[in-house]
């Protein structure tokens, strides 16, 4: 049989199947409830039946729950991850009802028994191979629907089409298209600005960088994001980066202390998520004195923005904050802290900027006590 023919076979055996299902619920009442079903494609490619209206679901895996966040239906959301109870992440200080859920397994692992009596509508999941989907699938008798969760990076297109996938499933195109106009505004600024910038920004280093939990100065990031849409010279762009065995995962890597020093950059980044540990490194020794920016005041923090994987608000905020430092000739009319307010709203619906800059303490010059 040809592939053509697999396929016109294929598509009728799921159209007969929802027809099917949507008149047996018809005759047993279920039209009442508005449960008509239909066929979607998720970011695997794989076909999934879904009800025609989500009054349910479950978000597992890193970052599923910050997209339905964004996309607003977090009353939806029925049962949560054990770990969404402890995480300190703008989607929850957002929507903060979400802790008080049942949950379906501790820490990031689900349980399928739990799975299978929360009875939900949806499950939908990031970082899940479709052999595992398929497997939940049939042991839950739930659809499971995949995302890529994608970046704003060479895996932008990926993030939309997500996001679009979003808008189908809950039948809201119109955030999700809000969404990727807003994030696409604030990149060309922020891009047309810095190429109109005057003054000259110099190298630039970002650690703290956290990848499966908080890491110290030492971790850092090859591409990250603010860095390429301002266009600045990070000094990790270097080839000669000198890598611990195995801690190289994507573009976030840990490199020797050596490397940082010879390097020298004239400003530091530091992402919040690893303070405990990057200042403890800074102040507990004397390893990292001779770092030229401890001594000018130019190590300042910012957002986590690899924290339970990408957060894509605070890229954004991270952006304009990092462009006021780098480019004051290009950005000083911009109130960062209010463009972060901004940000948020759009994202939550709230202005949640005090609560995330009281946990986080981002976007401050950071002082090192020279007499330790």
């Amino acid at each position: 049989m040809r592939s053509y023919e697999r396929q016109f076979f294929y598509n009728l055996t799921c159209g007969v199947i929802i027809l099917l299902m949507n008149v047996l619920l018809s005759c047993s009442g279920g039209a009442s409830n508005n449960q008509n079903f239909r066929l979607i494609k998720d970011s695997m490619g794989r076909e999934v039946i879904i009800p025609d209206t989500i009054n349910s679901v479950i978000a597992l895996k890193s970052g599923t729950m910050r997209l339905l966040s964004y996309m607003g239906v977090t009353e939806l959301v029925s049962h949560i991850e054990g770990s969404e109870q402890r995480r300190n992440v703008p989607y929850l200080f957002a929507n903060p009802h979400l802790r008080s859920l049942p949950v379906i397994g501790a820490g990031n692992n689900y349980d399928t028994e739990l799975l299978a009596s929360a009875s939900s509508d949806l499950i939908i999941a990031t970082f899940m191979s479709p052999q595992e989907a398929d497997r939940l699938q049939n042991l839950t008798l739930t659809p499971v629907v995949l995302l890529n969760y994608g970046d704003l990076n060479s895996q932008r297109d990926n993030l939309y089409a997500t996001i679009g996938l979003l808008g189908e499933i809950f039948h809201l195109k119109e955030r999700s298209d809000s969404i990727r106009s807003f994030i696409e505004a604030n990149i060309s600024e922020c891009a047309s600005r810095a190429s109109r910038a005057t003054d000259l920004p110099g190298s630039v280093y970002l650690g703290g960088v956290a990848y499966n939990g908080a890491h110290g100065i030492t971790s850092t990031e090859t591409d990250y994001t603010p860095f390429l849409i301002l266009s600045l010279n990070p000094v990790t762009s270097e080839k000669d980066l000198t890598e611990s065995p195995g801690e190289l995962s994507h573009e976030v890597l840990s490199i020797d202390p050596e490397q940082l020093l010879k390097w020298d950059p004239d400003i530091i980044f530091l992402d919040a998520a690893g303070r405990q540990i990057w200042e403890k490194e800074i102040n507990g020794s004397t390893m990292f004195n001779s770092l030229s920016a401890l001594h000018s005041g130019k190590v300042f923090t910012v957002l986590p923005y690899n924290w339970n994987t990408i957060n894509y608000e605070n890229i954004l905020s991270n952006v304009w904050y990092i462009g006021s430092v780098m480019m004051n000739s290009a950005f000083s009319d911009i109130d960062y802290t209010m463009k972060s307010r901004e940000i948020y709203r759009f994202f939550y619906g709230r202005d949640i900027f005090d609560e995330v800059d009281n946990y986080y303490k981002p976007y401050r010059r950071y002082i090192k006590d020279m007499e330790k």
